[in-house]
Order: structure tokens, then sequence, then C-alpha cells
């Protein structure tokens, strides 16, 4: 069964080829950092990680670019607001989220691009956009014009009468469409510059994709990944620049997963309490460090790839505990396993019927990642695999039938970035300072100092001394 896959742009399933034979080209936007990770963060993080291990598991070399912006908006706010330098704002988050991303068994990417690393890039194609006509300049900025691209919307399916307002969409009366995006931004009094053919700025947020891309893959990408949030506007620009600047098909296959949506404990999917996407706009996000303390980072993955990428995923902390007892299970088969497997040599299956059925196996896992990476399919044939190992137990199979199975039920949970070694439950003492000290920033934010204070007063009895400075806080013990 040849892998296909579901693409955003064409809404259906297509068969999956790549411009290269054996080749792929990857692309997957990453974090704007400038506060720490929930787990909605988690998500395409550990749903594209899995693609890319799949593919090569499939055979294939995989070129997998993942990018940082590290100037923004929001980066120049909160930078005010801690009282740091956006520099060491961007470089602290950068550091935290690839932190939290090996816990959670991503692999590092093979470029990792920084905006602030590829400004002459940008400018660049600005300069091709504008030479091309598709690009004008305003007081405010450089601005693409998308009635010069009259194929925008083709990813999304929106029509240039739509209403941008709702969406990251700069607002500026003297654009000449209201869904014309920023290129260029003119530099505002106290914020990061850099020099450019149109003044003092710094680039918009959609250039930046569309330049590395452009410098590492030529403007030609297998797959374009993100969140489905990022579908538009983020996207469908992206789409509509570097189309108008190569004339060629920037993306074949666009893939986007799900939201997160956040439900109470004891609701049932579908329910009215179920229905909110997760996000900090909304005071509804779940940080990731946090959720490492309920529930070890591998059964927050084994929670992730439960649900099929593309649906909505329902976070509710028992169904983090429900994923550390499914991993138990596992755990508990490879300890078995190892005991028995212990001082037997590396002895391979000579024949008989425990191999045939490990094949089944295997089959079934391809099968299921080969559908559009339909991971709790996967999931369940790793849990088959156990169930046929465990059967074996009991049923004395032979040492090299045991090795066989065991070899596929490694291999698999490799491809799916499952650890094979059992990882602790949340963060011991250290990890409930941590939780503390998070819970007192969170009352400091409110002005409830009163917590705040008592909070900081009952750590110091225990010898715990909290340091503020810049708006975030650190601990040493006395």
């Amino acid at each position: 069964m040849a892998i296909s896959v579901y693409s955003t742009e064409t809404r259906g399933k297509v068969p999956f080829t790549t411009i290269d034979d054996g080749r792929v080209r990857m692309y997957v936007c990453g974090p704007t950092v400038y506060d720490s990770c929930h787990i909605g963060h988690a998500r395409p993080a550990v749903v594209f990680d899995t693609i890319r291990r799949y593919l090569e598991y499939a055979g294939y070399v995989v070129t997998f670019i993942s990018n940082i912006t590290d100037i923004d908006d929001k980066i120049i706010a909160r930078s005010r607001e801690l009282g740091i330098s956006w520099r060491d704002l961007a470089r602290r988050y950068q550091d935290e989220y690839e932190q939290d991303m090996a816990m959670l068994g991503v692999l590092s990417p093979s470029i990792r691009p920084r905006a602030t690393e590829h400004i002459p890039e940008m400018i660049a194609l600005i300069q091709g956009l504008m030479d091309k006509g598709v690009a004008y300049q305003t007081p405010k900025g450089v601005w693409f014009d998308v009635t010069a691209f009259p194929e925008y919307g083709r990813l999304s399916g929106r029509t240039q009468d739509d209403d941008a307002t709702e969406h990251r969409v700069e607002q500026d009366e003297e654009k000449r469409h209201p869904q014309d995006f920023a290129l260029w931004k003119t530099v505002k009094p106290g914020e990061p510059f850099w020099d450019s053919p149109w003044g003092p700025g710094r680039p918009g947020w959609h250039i930046e994709c569309s330049a590395m891309s452009g410098k590492y893959c030529d403007f030609q990408l297998d797959i374009h990944g993100g969140g489905a949030d990022l579908a538009f506007p983020h996207h469908e620009n992206e789409l509509a620049q570097s189309e108008a600047y190569t004339g060629k098909q920037f993306v074949r296959h666009w893939l986007h997963n799900g939201f997160i949506t956040v439900g109470k404990t004891g609701a049932e999917v579908g329910e009215e309490a179920d229905g909110e996407k997760m996000g900090k706009s909304k005071g509804n996000a779940f940080w990731l460090r946090d959720a490492f303390r309920v529930a070890s980072p591998a059964a927050l993955r084994l929670w992730i790839l439960g649900t099929h990428y593309r649906m909505p995923l329902l976070y509710k902390p028992d169904l983090l505990e429900h994923a550390d007892n499914a991993l138990g299970r596992i755990y508990n088969c490879i300890d078995e396993l190892r005991r028995r497997l212990e001082g037997s040599g590396d002895v391979m299956p000579d024949g008989g019927k425990f191999p045939n059925a490990v094949a089944e196996v295997e089959e079934a896992f391809r099968d299921a990642m080969n559908d559009d990476f339909n991971t709790p399919q996967a999931l369940a044939s790793v849990f088959e695999a156990v169930s046929r190992i465990n059967a074996g137990f009991k049923d004395e199979a032979p040492v090299a039938e045991l090795k066989a199975a065991g070899n596929l039920l490694y291999g698999m949970m490799g491809v799916l970035g499952l650890p094979l070694e059992r990882q602790t439950t949340g963060g011991g003492v250290d990890g409930f300072v941590e939780l503390l000290i998070h819970i007192r920033n969170e009352a400091r934010k409110a002005k409830d100092f009163a917590t705040s204070d008592r909070i900081r007063d009952g750590l110091k009895d225990l010898g715990v001394e909290i340091n503020d400075r810049g708006g975030e806080s650190t601990w040493t013990r006395k």
C-alpha cells in the first residue's frame, strides 16, 4: 500500500509524491518564542515529528526544517513587560521550547533557522515582489497586493471578499485591499529595526517562512505543515508570495493538524464543555511543564497520537492518566521480554507461526501509517504486538520468536517516538517547587499579592529562596 495524504489544498486524499525520488523536503512552522509552551504547541511538534520518523522508516531521506520566529509584535511587547531585551527574551524561550520538545522525544530539525538570521533573504524576496509589481509601499511599510495573485484563497477556500479583520491581518487605511498583508513594517519608536530599500523597519510575519524555505529548498516543498489555525492567513500568504515570486508550485502537500479543545473532567467528547479551542488568548492554556507533572512526557505523546492528527483533540487531565496506564502495559511487556531474552544472544527466528503473526502486525502498522499517518490505528498494532507477545510468554514461545516480536515492537515504538524505558510521572520535589512558583507568578499577574506572599514565605520556611528579576522567578535552596 502506497502512502496517501490528505491535502488541505485539494480537500481530499492524494498519493504522496516527491519532487526528488527518495527525498522529502519538509517545512513545519515553529513557534513565536515570547512565552512558555502550552500543550497546544506540543501537538504539531509531535505530529510532524512522527510523520518525519515514518517517512524515514519507509526509506525516504528527509530534510526537516522548522523555524523560530524571534522577532514579532508579541515578542516586543513581552520584552517591554519583563524589562529585558527582545533578543534575550527570544533566546530564553527558544531554549525552553527546545528542552520541552526533547522531553517529548521530538527529534531536532535538520535545519532550525531563526528569522533574524535571514533578514537579507527576506529583503531580496520583497524586492523581487516589488519588481514584479505584486507589492507596493505605503508610509507604514510594504504590502503584498492580493489582487495581483488571482489564485489567492486557493489553499483556505476563502475569497478576496471575505472579512479579514478577525485574523492576523494588519490594518492600514492606505492599503489597496483589506486582505493585503505586510511584507515589511516601517519602524515605530523604540522598536528594533533593520535597514532596507524602503527605510528602517522589520519583516512581516509571513515573509520569513517563504524566504527560509526558498533558501534551503529552492521555494519547492513536498510537505508544508502546521496547525489548522495557520492555513489562513499565514500559509495562504506564504503560498501567494512564493508562487508570485517564482511562478512555480510552492508546496505539493499541505498538512494541518486539528486544534486541542478543553473539556471538564468527566465530560464526553461532543458535549458543550469540550468545544473551546485551547489558547493563551482565551486564558485556558495548560502549560506543557505543568502537564509533565500530571503525566510522563511519553504519556502526553501517546495521548496526542491516540487521535488522528486532523481531528480535534480533547484535553482532560484524566485522559493523560489513561495514557500513562496504557504505557504501563507496554513497559510491563518489555520488562518481561528483556528478562526472558537476557543472555539469549542475537538469535534470529528460523520459521514458525510467531514470525508470521509478527509480519501480520507489521503490515497492519504500515497500512495504518500509509493511510494519511493514521496513528490511532498504528497504536492499535503496537498493542496487538503486546498482546501477542504476552500470549507467547504463556505458551512458552521460543526465544527466537519472542525476539522477532520484540524487534517489531521496538521498531513501531521508534516510529511513534515512544521511549523504550519507563519515564517518571511528575516532577518530584523540584517539580512541586516549580509548580508552586508558577502558581505564585500567576497570582502576581492577577495582583493577588496575599497569595503570592504566602507561597513565598511558605517556601522560605522550607529552605527555598525565590529570586524575582525582570518579571521572572528563579529559586535556590538555602
